[in-house]
């Protein structure tokens, strides 16, 4: 997957989920859009300059993933000093959601301040 990390502090991402990736047959199993999920919420969350660990991950799936392509987005929704609610949604090929997520990530103490700027940009 690779990640495009915006200045706005958003993260996006776009793949193709084979068959490696099914659960049920044709769909994408729950568990990888979950990890999918959690990882670009991180990335979000670091873009802003927030970088932590997850303590907490929701998902509402809204409907069936199907095998495919997919798009990703995810953004800070608030911060509270070390602590970010991140927010995102996992989209079919069409643009519908399929997913959508909400995570709380905290940046360890012995981190606060030192966020490198320079990370923000794409990465693989």
């Amino acid at each position: 997957m690779t990640v495009h990390r915006l200045p706005d502090g958003r993260a996006r991402a776009e793949l193709d989920l084979g068959c490696l990736y099914e659960g049920a047959p044709g769909q994408v199993h729950g568990g990888v859009c979950a990890m999918l999920l959690d990882q670009l919420l991180g990335e979000a969350a670091g873009a802003g300059g927030n970088a932590g660990m997850t303590v907490y991950l929701t998902t509402t799936f809204k409907r069936i993933t199907e095998l495919g392509h997919v798009r990703l987005e995810a953004w800070t929704a608030s911060v509270d000093g070390r602590k970010a609610i991140v927010r995102g949604h996992l989209a079919d090929g069409s643009g519908a959601t399929c997913i959508e997520a909400e995570a709380l990530f905290i940046m360890p103490r012995s981190h606060v301040g030192t966020v490198n700027e320079s990370s923000r940009g794409e990465i693989s």
